[in-house]
């Protein structure tokens, strides 16, 4: 009997072209009815963040897909079916070549090496997308063929840089088991949310845009970005991606209005351009927020459980590990405080109350050891000496530490480790 190994293809990713289509109605909204020229065009990044989100044994698929979508959306709005076709090819194998330099540049879909990576994909695939319809325009000798492809170029670098991080970073959010933001983070979130939305509404509005000067009317396009950053703090990548899409909702259907800061009464189109110079300068701005918050997010989980693993490693070698500032007195120990003496793990926190709590008879040659360590003796050899156990009877320590000098020859730190030995009873306290 012979076997092949066939590779399996989803279909399911063809579920991609849905909202494929539904921004490429958006967009076409927005379209000049006379020249057809695009200054929105949403789909690019929806396609190259499904390709990035897609294994790529599914890619043909999806660029099937993605042709008929722009086929049908084309010769919908202009009638064309040659000119259909050419768009067709032309939107999915740019996007394909798109999402292909974003993960040839960077394989890790997070970090400033994908912000670069989706830049340069982002620019790649709007010079095949204009290399390949605007060439078509040009040999069809169409009208307005030259302002058709000066927009391609800015609208399609707009959809990717808005929509493919957005789509990525909604794709890596994983809920968390620990709950999630604290509730002071979500107020804040909530209140920069809604005060987003009201600057949005401000700035973008024609009537009351009138009523100021031009110098206060332009700087208030700074206050959404500066709500939008304060929500991507606090809510991480999510509410990041929800400030750019409302914002960018906002922004494009106030400014296809022919309201906003960005109007020019001898060009009308001019205000979509420069709006979306706008969304894509916030939508870097929140990308490199997202993306500085998801590295020291990262660092922090590793941290949390290089501890974990270090905390167990001193539990189950049945040690504890200290930390002495000579500066300040303070004292800490890391490991299981809590099973070696019964206590709190700030209970023992300076040589006062390690001595408080040590065996009477051990009292006076743990102060003079201590003594010795400030002064940077480096005598290494183990001190024994007893702790009292909240549950009654001495815990017996094995100290092996010495003193870390500073530049200057000072104690900076005495560091070392507490080997536990069994609880020793005996009748009283003695204190």
């Amino acid at each position: 009997m012979v076997t092949t190994n066939t590779v399996r293809r989803n279909p399911l990713c063809l579920l991609w072209t849905l909202p494929y289509l539904l921004c490429g109605v958006f967009s076409h909204l927005l379209s000049d009815p006379v020249s057809h020229a695009l200054f929105v065009w949403l789909p690019p990044g929806v396609a190259v963040g499904a390709y990035l989100l897609t294994p790529r044994r599914n890619w043909l698929l999806l660029a099937l897909g993605f042709f008929v979508s722009q086929f049908f959306l084309t010769l919908t709005w202009l009638g064309q079916p040659t000119t259909a076709i050419v768009f067709g090819l032309s939107g999915s194998l740019s996007s394909l070549l798109a999402a292909w330099t974003v993960q040839r540049l960077s394989p890790r879909a997070e970090g400033l090496g994908f912000v670069a990576a989706l830049l340069a994909g982002a620019v790649a695939g709007a010079a095949a997308s204009a290399l390949l319809g605007g060439g078509w325009l040009w040999l069809t000798q169409e009208a307005h063929a030259a302002f058709r492809v000066r927009t391609w170029v800015t609208a399609y670098l707009t959809g990717v840089l808005i929509l493919a991080p957005a789509l990525t970073g909604w794709a890596r959010f994983r809920p968390r088991r620990s709950g999630g933001p604290r509730m002071r983070d979500l107020v804040i979130g909530l209140v920069a949310y809604v005060l987003m939305i009201v600057s949005t509404f401000m700035t973008f509005d024609g009537d009351m845009i009138q009523n100021l000067p031009y110098v206060v009317s332009f700087e208030l396009t700074y206050l959404p970005v500066v709500f939008a950053v304060l929500i991507a703090l606090v809510w991480g990548t999510p509410g990041g991606t929800l400030a750019m899409v409302t914002l960018m909702l906002m922004a494009l259907y106030q400014s296809a209005q022919g309201e906003g800061p960005f109007v020019e009464i001898k060009d009308p189109w001019h205000v979509l351009l420069a709006t979306q110079v706008y969304l894509v300068v916030t939508a870097l701005l929140l990308l490199l927020v997202n993306t500085l918050r998801g590295a020291r997010t990262q660092a922090l989980e590793d941290a949390e459980q290089w501890r974990g693993r270090f905390d167990l490693a001193l539990a189950g070698s049945h040690q504890l590990m200290y930390r002495y500032n000579p500066h300040n007195g303070a004292l800490e120990l890391a490991g299981d405080v809590q099973d070696a003496f019964g206590l709190p793990a700030g209970a023992i926190a300076n040589l006062e109350s390690l001595i408080a709590h040590a065996h009477p008879e051990d009292r006076s040659r743990l102060t003079l050891h201590w003594a010795a360590r400030r002064a940077g003796a480096q005598d290494r050899t183990p001190l024994l000496f007893r702790v009292a156990h909240a549950a009654g009877g001495w815990r017996l320590i094995s100290d092996r530490g010495s003193p870390l000098s500073d530049f200057d020859g000072s104690v900076a730190v005495v560091a070392g480790m507490w080997r536990l030995g069994e609880i020793e009873q005996e009748q009283g306290n003695g204190k």
